[in-house]
């Protein structure tokens, strides 16, 4: 067989097993969050993006919808909207400084701080997964990897 259309197999196999994969990480991390957070029909089924709302506004400062809709590529209104969600199932809140009343920050909650938790600790052992799976190639090959990604997912 062409060597091409190797890789082509090869890749549609790999993104379809990500896609499961994905699927099964994702109830798994729901699931999680669901055993964890005792009042968790007020928060309802959360999607990843929300989720990564959570993980964008716990780990800064000052956090306005302006620099999370930067930080995880969506639009300015798409993370309006998700903010009100989140608001409303109890996991953040908006604040605004003294001398500026003007704009309007977001900050977690103590159950929004427990979710992003387990989202986090989700991230970090997948993370160390594939640092494990990393683990069986050489430099060389790794950067020749690492090529391959970039490349392919450069806009």
């Amino acid at each position: 067989m062409d060597p091409k259309k190797k890789i082509w197999n090869r890749w549609i196999t790999f993104l379809h097993k990500q896609e499961e994969r994905s699927k099964l990480r994702e109830e798994l991390l729901l699931r999680e969050i669901r055993s964890s957070v005792s009042d968790y029909d007020k928060v309802g089924r959360l999607s990843i993006t929300e989720l990564h709302v959570l993980q964008e506004v716990g780990e800064k400062d000052r956090v306005n919808v302006t620099t999370i809709a930067q930080q995880i590529g969506v639009t300015k209104s798409a993370i309006s909207k998700i903010t009100v969600k989140l608001m409303k199932k109890g996991l953040l809140e908006r604040y605004q400084l003294e001398d500026n009343q003007k704009e309007v920050f977001f900050r977690l909650t103590s159950v929004g701080e427990m979710v992003n938790e387990i989202h986090e600790r989700y991230h970090q052992q997948l993370e160390n997964d594939m640092y494990r799976f990393l683990d069986r190639y050489t430099p060389a090959e790794m950067a020749f990897l690492e090529d391959v990604i970039r490349e392919a997912t450069e806009e």
